[in-house]
């Protein structure tokens, strides 16, 4: 099973370099790697490239012009462009567990989705003190280090669990059903490509869910593990986001579900790329950085 990491971003580079770190630092290289990037400045691109020059990984950067909210946009864009048979979400402003890309391969099943669960959130004033050699080592994945920090980290002591069998245990005696969070998730190429992709005209915060009622309709069954993968992610403020548009996300949703939408009218099928740009590839348009 060939395996791509899709991490979306948006002009955030000191997390995403901290993404990167996470994911240099998986048990496995056996990954290829899809920046996302819905329309990020010179700053993003610089990091970009010194990982590709000097990491282990494998990195293609797919980018376009930054014209507003287009995140479903841009991840159909590296969904196409992914060489894996199975497609692992992760955003970038969220540090990997080095157990990450492995845990979500074997826990793959066919006619499944997977999801990690919610977010262990790391506020502001920490993750600014997070170096590369807190990722390497892991230690930013210990209670003891985040609750040397000020975080109320017992709290997280189940869910940062290293021992793969209580983490198991802890998944079955936790059921609920899986909802696709693009956070950190993971699906099967051919099933996101059945159900046309992400519905590009959705708006922040039910782009993803959208995806995943849609596969649900398609019979693509959801599977939940909370405690099996690990990844921490960099708080921040939404100021972009309102209650009336988690009002109407959530309106849309239900309808999507009641209707039985399988296949979005606005998604992979109908992407032009006369704007897109990819690097470590060839260029889908030439475009003035």
């Amino acid at each position: 099973m060939r395996t791509s990491v899709i991490v979306s971003t948006y002009n955030n580079p000191s997390a995403l370099e901290k993404t990167l770190w996470g994911l240099c630092s998986q048990t496995t290289r056996d990954f290829e790697v899809l920046i996302a990037d819905d329309g990020s400045m010179r700053p993003t691109r610089e990091l970009i490239h010194r990982f590709q020059d000097a990491s282990p990984l494998e990195i293609t950067h797919v980018w376009h012009e930054d014209r507003g909210f287009r995140k479903g946009k841009i991840l159909n864009r590296a969904i196409v462009r992914a060489i894996g048979d199975y497609l692992i979400f992760l955003d970038g402003d969220c540090i990997p567990r080095e157990d990450f890309v492995v845990a979500h391969s074997q826990l793959a099943r066919p006619n499944f989705f997977i999801s990690g669960g919610s977010h262990i959130d790391i506020p502001l004033a920490v993750h600014s003190q997070i170096r590369w050699a807190d990722v390497v080592s892991q230690q930013v994945f210990q209670p003891e280090w985040l609750a040397a920090r000020g975080m109320a980290a017992r709290r997280y002591r189940y869910r940062l669990t290293r021992k793969a069998r209580l983490a198991r245990w802890l998944d079955v005696l936790t059921p609920r059903p899986g909802v696709f969070v693009g956070a950190n998730a993971s699906a099967w190429k051919r099933d996101i490509l059945s159900v046309n992709g992400f519905d590009e005209t959705c708006s922040h915060g039910s782009d993803d869910k959208d995806l995943g009622v849609r596969l649900r309709n398609l019979g693509v069954a959801s599977r939940r593990f909370k405690y099996s993968l690990v990844c921490v992610h960099l708080a921040h403020a939404r100021p972009y986001s309102s209650r009336a548009q988690v009002v109407a996300n959530k309106r849309r949703l239900r309808q999507v579900c009641a209707w039985r939408v399988t296949e979005t009218a606005n998604g992979i099928a109908q992407a032009v790329d006369d704007e897109a740009w990819t690097t470590r590839g060839q260029p889908l348009a030439a475009q003035n950085w």
